[in-house]
């Protein structure tokens, strides 16, 4: 994985390229943005492009050492990642595996120029191994590099952040998710580009999913909406409830929300010009942007968007879906 291979983040790999020509690579870096957008696999591919002695622009992709990280073998290269403790837990970053990382980043390198480490989801950090982390942070051992990701940026320590290179990842376009799927897929354009429709910013959900699935889910929640709009308080309290009890389910039931939010007010602003996110239900947007003032999409749009981020925190999920579908509640079309 190359930086020839990433898709949609011109600007970060831009950034990382010229720091590594110049030889101005910093000791920690932080990689942030929407999930499922590249931040790791930019991760394997700056640790690509600094191990690899073949490398000038790029990683050749072909040495020993490229070959080794792409297969998660390489002795200087480690991911560390978020872990349940017990069955049904939830997944976090616990202090022994900091302790682990601390003890490997002192050795030195075993094959390569220097160690690396990235750090997943890096703001599932629990309290102590953040503390640990930053003692690393402040003191880092020679021939070292160390890249957290997340897409949660302000929910690591202060002195964490302060600490590092942030870099920032864009939201991908439709284009690029498109690109992505017909490439890990191998699907034709146009089907590439029908399910990149459904991202909702996760190429990953995209890639575990083909379109006939995803499109019997967005009749699902296109029905939830409904109901919404029609039913009143009852539905309400039922649709909440359903999705509660789902937060995976609950998280995509707001993306697509805030997608169907998002082509309203496209629609509002830029009439039948617009780019839609659900070109194929174009018509019934149309009629539906009719009745909408921009200001009301707007404010809706706020709300979901702030709903979903406390969806993705440790805030009640009954609560917070009951907030965010409330303004549909008793609409009519």
């Amino acid at each position: 994985m190359p930086f020839a291979e990433i898709v949609g983040q011109a600007r970060a790999v831009e950034i990382l390229q010229r720091e590594r020509r110049t030889g101005r690579v910093p000791h920690a870096y932080l990689f942030h943005g929407p999930e499922s957008i590249g931040k790791k696999r930019t991760a394997l591919a700056l640790a690509m492009a600094l191990q690899c002695r073949a490398a000038d622009e790029d990683a050749c992709g072909a040495c020993s050492d490229c070959r080794n990280i792409a297969a998660g073998y390489h002795p200087d290269v480690r991911v560390t990642t978020p872990e349940a403790k017990t069955r049904g837990a939830a997944e976090k970053i616990y202090i022994e595996q900091i302790r682990s990382l601390q003890q490997e980043i002192a050795l030195r390198p075993m094959a390569g120029r220097q160690k690396i480490f990235v750090v997943d989801d890096a703001h599932r950090l629990v309290e102590q191994a953040a503390n640990a982390f930053l003692k690393t942070l402040e003191e880092p051992p020679d021939a070292s590099v160390l890249i957290l990701v997340t897409a949660f940026p302000d929910r690591l320590l202060a002195t964490i952040r302060s600490r590092c290179r942030p870099v920032r990842f864009q939201p991908l376009s439709p284009e690029s998710v498109a690109a992505i799927v017909s490439r890990e897929k191998g699907t034709g354009a146009e089907e590439a580009t029908r399910l990149a429709r459904f991202a909702y910013g996760s190429v990953a959900r995209v890639l575990a999913a083909d379109y006939e699935a995803m499109t019997k889910r967005r009749a699902q929640f296109l029905e939830e909406r409904r109901r919404l709009t029609e039913g009143g308080p009852a539905a309400l309290f039922s649709v909440s409830e359903s999705f509660t009890r789902n937060s995976v389910e609950a998280t995509e039931f707001l993306e697509f929300l805030i997608s169907w939010e998002r082509d309203l007010m496209a629609l509002t602003l830029q009439g039948p010009a617009a780019a839609l996110v659900h070109g194929d239900c174009a018509e019934a947007l149309t009629r539906e942007a009719e009745s909408r003032r921009v200001a009301d999409l707007l404010g809706r749009l706020e709300l979901l968007v702030q709903s979903l981020r406390w969806l993705q925190s440790n805030v009640n999920a009954r609560l917070v879906i009951e907030a965010a579908l409330m303004p549909l509640g008793g609409e009519t079309n």
